[in-house]
């Protein structure tokens, strides 16, 4: 009897790099392809070095050109994300910050996120836990808890990576992660789910807009908690006192 073909994971992979090349690019590129050498992907690639300058001005989704649009559409449906940002001023760039603020808010719960960053030195390696995985706890999705940092010594003149030591880091947080990935239960089907959400994003959402959710989000992708912990903790018969 042959085993069926895995499916493949819908991955959205997000660089902040404003330039081309782009070491920031590099590095997701780098992590992308340890991921497709352990498991079968689609990517869907969205790059700030090309969609940056569509970005400004825009208050409302609907304001926005179609393909950054699409792009936005393509995040909330992923199965998984890899994220990455060079650091400026010890944070992401505001445009980086400004596209996620038109991601539907509801829409990444529970969906594994990846994190990685590029930056000048070994100073700003803390921005993975103070500035990217606040960020992606707000959308209650599942930061990873390996993520990437790298330093302008990783990286060849043509920015490409030649530090051994990073390569390790990129397979260590793609074997962290595998498990989680391999067990997401709607794994090329989030799409369908989460279509109606990014429809109306795309309608009405704005960065001044308030919206309100209810204080625990059911997510789109994983059972609900009840039916897991039912499994996971069988309720044992209460003995009487005597």
């Amino acid at each position: 009897m042959s085993l069926s073909p895995q499916k493949p994971l819908n991955i959205v992979a997000v660089s902040g790099g404003l330039n081309n090349p782009s070491k920031t690019e590099s590095l997701v590129q780098a992590i992308l392809n340890e991921l497709s050498e352990a498991t079968p992907i689609n990517v869907h690639f969205i790059k700030f070095s090309e969609i940056a300058h569509l970005l400004g001005g825009a208050i409302y989704r609907n304001q926005l050109p179609q393909r950054v649009q699409d792009d936005l559409a393509a995040v909330e449906a992923a199965d998984a994300l890899i994220v990455g940002t060079p650091v400026y001023r010890a944070s992401f760039t505001g445009l980086f910050k400004h596209f996620f603020d038109f991601v539907e808010q509801t829409a990444l719960v529970d969906v594994p996120v990846l994190l990685a960053a590029s930056g000048g030195s070994d100073r700003h390696a803390l921005v993975l836990e103070h500035q990217l995985r606040p960020l992606f706890s707000f959308f209650q999705a599942q930061t990873l808890p390996i993520g990437v940092y790298a330093t302008d010594r990783d990286f060849t003149p043509e920015y490409t990576i030649h530090s051994e030591l990073l390569r390790d880091r990129i397979t260590l947080a793609i074997a962290r992660a595998l498990p989680i990935l391999e067990w997401a239960p709607a794994k090329g089907q989030r799409a369908n789910v989460i279509k109606e959400k990014s429809q109306q994003a795309a309608q009405n959402l704005g960065i001044n807009k308030q919206i309100e959710q209810e204080d625990v989000l059911p997510s789109a992708a994983v059972p609900s908690l009840d039916a897991a912990e039912a499994r996971l903790h069988h309720k044992k018969p209460k003995t009487q006192v005597a």
